[in-house]
């Protein structure tokens, strides 16, 4: 008889903790191509979302803003495999950062419900609302039961320092004089030249114009030195070690380090392996000075390539290697 209500005891407690239900939708993967893309250029955002079986999601065209990237048009998906009755859709969004370095992405608003009978689960435009969703109203303004707003955050990337005027002048696309000040025949690598100078010029102004606006700060002339210590502590302060998102940290550290690498050494560019990059630096540098350099190299190598992922003050420990190792370099202008 005992055994009985304790058994009933423990019947009735289970019934009284409620259940952990799965998201209705939930990012699974997100790639960026290219993976280091330029300040100001239009790179491809590739998210995996997972749907519930029984759920109807209203995908947008675009993405919300972050501070420093933002969607640069309207986005396309498609379904994918997923595992079990789970629904994934493939989204690719065009995005374009607005600031050199490490940076969050824009983020993904989901309108979502529970299918109802007979309605088939899974992706929606989010235009077939035909209406205002904001705080649960459906078309027209009408309530609409069960429509939840989900947002998701995407993660993080790297953008690179502005190249096109340099690779332009390494590439010795020196413009002509044209063959007749009155409307001769103009060299269209001047032409070239000219167009890509005022494109620059109009981005940097658009940039310094909206910085300014919103209170940020405007891009400023630094050392290759001071901008690498720059990024860094930047990225140290988006927490993305201690948020999940360590891949993503221990991906910007090592790429500030190689456009550090790039900037002052010669012989280190951008498309050389770690080993490679290492083996450089060591030839400048001396073993000794790049020994602490190599463990952290490598531990960034296991998280991005493998399956290793350390805690944050291992990661922080390994950043902190890099800033170090950069810090007390001789300055170079």
């Amino acid at each position: 008889m005992r055994g009985a209500t304790i058994a009933l005891m423990a019947l009735a407690l289970l019934a009284a903790v409620p259940r952990q239900t799965a998201p209705p939708a939930r990012l699974v993967a997100f790639t960026n191509e290219p993976r280091e893309p330029e300040l100001g250029e239009v790179f491809a955002l590739n998210l995996t979302v997972r749907l519930a079986p029984d759920v109807i999601a209203f995908f947008p065209d675009t993405l919300v803003p972050a501070r420093d990237a933002m969607s640069a048009g309207p986005g396309s998906w498609e379904l994918g495999t997923a595992p079990g009755d789970s629904i994934d859709v493939r989204a690719t969004y065009p995005v374009m950062g607005l600031d050199p370095g490490g940076v969050e992405l824009p983020v993904l608003e989901l309108w979502t419900r529970r299918a109802g009978s007979g309605e088939e689960a899974g992706p929606r435009r989010v235009a077939s609302l035909a209406g205002t969703v904001r705080d649960g109203a459906g078309p027209g303004g009408a309530p609409a039961p069960g429509l939840e707003r989900l947002l998701i955050p995407v993660g993080g990337a790297l953008i690179m320092p502005l190249r096109a005027m340099t690779e332009a002048a390494d590439g010795g696309l020196v413009p002509e004089p044209p063959a007749d000040v009155l409307g001769g025949q103009w060299s269209p690598w001047l032409l070239g030249a000219v167009g890509t100078a005022l494109g620059v010029a109009a981005l940097l102004a658009w940039l310094f114009v909206g910085r300014a606006a919103a209170g940020g700060s405007v891009l400023a002339i630094r050392s290759p030195r001071a901008e690498a210590l720059h990024e860094l502590d930047r990225l140290h302060a988006l927490r993305w070690h201690a948020n999940g998102r360590v891949v993503e940290f221990y991906d910007a550290t090592t790429g500030v380090l190689r456009r550090f690498a790039e900037l002052t050494e010669e012989e280190c560019g951008r498309y050389l392996t770690s080993s490679e990059l290492l083996g450089r630096l060591q030839d400048r540098w001396g073993a000794g000075r790049v020994g602490s350099l190599r463990d952290a190299v490598w531990s960034a190598e296991r998280v991005k390539f493998g399956s290793d992922r350390p805690d944050p003050p291992a990661a922080e420990g390994d950043w902190a290697t890099v800033r170090s190792w950069i810090e007390q370099l001789p300055e170079h202008r």
